[in-house]
């Protein structure tokens, strides 16, 4: 399963990058001179090589593109190991002069490469590296690095030697394109290396203390079912069934509510009639507060230790026997009911028990879930990614079909992105992006869902839209772009940016997702052909098939 995700992963980053790039080339007729066979290669090389899980052949295949494509005679990397950055593998670099690659990983140094996202003259490393290591790469003639960085996690480095200037556009948006793949490679293969251990905890821990009932449930007869389930609701809900059957209980319930806005809350009903199943809904708080974790109300016997409760509840014969309050993930607590009708009750340490035994497994799903949610966002502005763009927008799609409803896809693009990074610097162009997709958030129905499409692109989906609906929110989307100037650190003047939006509606100007895209995609063309600040809806006038370069 982890693997598929991985595969997924870096194949859609990789082909989302490459049809920016491709898509800017057509926009500014030829200006970024990418050989097209160099992505193809990107692609494959990268999509191979992680079927197979090897990470180390992704990086060599970097370096190669690099060689091949980017004009690099001399190619390094150094891979972070602990506080260490050391050479992995380098082109025109002999061994003897590889094994002095080395460089101790400081906060200083660390910072300033998070805060640095595409290849960088050396230059400005010099304050954060020894002199003996600027001596070393200057006798290499080494001129530019790049850096593997995806959220907080440092996976390596680049020092790279080619004729090209750093304003080159092909090595920019090329050397962006390798280091974000490779270090997705390397993020969501660390996610499932910690996933697989804590699964072999797992089955180490279950199969060696069978000392219980409960454990040898989990542990020999189902414990590898659980595993093989990735949704946390899944697996609550399979763990009550299970505990209901092999508990001998006639009804069970399960409560968790959220504090927070996680959507963390589960309500599972197994047998209980709806009255008693809203009662116990309703009474949520007062439980908590009643029972301390460990406690249990038994309704023939807890009458005077839990008076609330059992004013609530001690009149319900034949439903309800015990409530108890259990430990949950994340400082949550659980209530559990339930009622075995039996005159010999031990079911009361067993529950508690079997819970105990299974918060390790819902806690490794958990993970599992956030390490795939990390995989669906955007790293820098916190929406989500192109991949989760394409799956969520067939979805829709499919289901505006389905009950024969409207579907509008919005496409931006930034103005002024190259005037702010020209006079700022690429951090003020990054601070922009971050600020436009917080007032994206704002600016949209809680419904609609917004993606980074590429670079400066942005993508809104929104479901049962039609066209004056579509047209409104795209001229109230520009007008909040266009009040909001963007404020920097150090300047005092603020900076006046805006977008030019397309869209097109499902089904009146497109029937397929990448009909859609397309139509969206001319819509924008057509804004940008008519100046800045502008918004366009699809009109059949445009020509479909010249959105794509033919």
């Amino acid at each position: 399963m982890l693997e598929h995700i991985l595969i997924l992963v870096l194949a859609t980053l990789v082909v989302g990058l490459s049809l920016s790039i491709l898509i800017r080339w057509r926009r500014t007729k030829g200006a970024i001179l990418l050989d097209e066979k160099a992505i193809n290669e990107l692609i494959s090389s990268v999509v191979d090589n992680a079927k197979a899980g090897r990470l180390p052949d992704i990086a060599e295949r970097v370096s190669h593109i690099l060689r091949d494509y980017l004009k690099c005679s001399k190619i390094v990397f150094l891979k972070l190991k602990k506080s260490t950055l050391s050479a992995n593998h380098a082109i025109g670099v002999n061994d003897s002069s590889l094994k002095q690659f080395s460089i101790t990983l400081t906060h200083e140094l660390q910072e300033r490469l998070r805060s640095i996202s595409e290849v960088t003259e050396i230059s400005e490393l010099t304050a954060m590296l020894s002199p003996e290591v600027m001596l070393q790469l200057k006798d290499q003639n080494f001129n530019y690095f790049f850096s593997v960085f995806l959220r907080n996690n440092l996976f390596g480095i680049y020092f790279i030697e080619t004729e090209l200037s750093s304003t080159n556009a092909s090595l920019r948006f090329l050397t962006t394109a390798l280091a974000f793949s490779l270090s997705a490679a390397y993020h969501i293969r660390q996610q499932e290396k910690k996933l697989k251990r804590y699964e072999n905890q797992l089955k180490n821990t279950s199969t060696t203390n069978n000392s219980s009932k409960t454990e040898q449930v989990i542990a020999r007869r189902d414990l590898n079912r659980y595993l093989k389930i990735k949704n946390s609701r899944e697996l609550v809900a399979e763990l009550t069934k299970t505990l209901k059957k092999e508990g001998n209980f006639d009804k069970i319930a399960l409560y968790v509510n959220s504090s927070s806005n996680d959507d963390s809350s589960l309500s599972i009903n197994l047998q209980i009639k709806d009255s008693i199943d809203k009662a116990l809904k309703e009474n949520y708080d007062l439980i908590l507060n009643e029972l301390q974790p460990g406690e249990v109300f038994d309704k023939n016997k807890s009458s005077l230790e839990f008076p609330k409760i059992s004013k609530r509840f001690g009149d319900i014969n034949g439903e309800i026997d015990n409530i108890a309050t259990i430990p949950w993930i994340n400082n949550q607590k659980a209530v559990i009911a339930w009622n075995n009708n039996k005159i010999e009750d031990d079911s009361q340490e067993y529950v508690q028990d079997y819970w105990r035994n299974a918060i390790p497994l819902i806690e490794y799903v958990g993970r599992y879930e956030r390490a795939k949610e990390m995989s669906y966002t955007d790293g820098m502005t916190g929406v989500y990614n192109h991949r989760y763009f394409k799956k969520r927008l067939a979805e829709e799609l499919q289901r505006a079909a389905r009950y024969g409803r409207s579907l509008a896809l919005l496409i931006l693009d930034v103005d002024d992105l190259k005037i702010i990074n020209d006079n700022y610097g690429h951090p003020a162009g990054d601070k922009l992006l971050i600020s436009l997709a917080n007032i994206l958030s704002d600016s949209v129905r809680s419904i609609d869902l917004i993606s980074r499409y590429g670079g400066d692109e942005f993508c809104v989906i929104m479901s049962e839209t039609g066209r004056n609906r579509a047209r409104l929110s795209m001229d109230r989307i520009r007008g909040r772009i266009a009040s909001s100037p963007l404020i920097l650190d150090g300047v005092s003047d603020k900076q006046q940016y805006s977008v030019s939006i397309g869209g097109a509606v499902y089904p009146i100007d497109a029937s397929s997702v990448d009909d859609l895209i397309k139509a969206a995609d001319k819509a924008l063309l057509q804004a940008k052909a008519e100046g800045r600040n502008c918004s366009r809806l699809f009109e059949s006038k445009y020509d479909l098939k010249s959105s794509d370069g033919t």
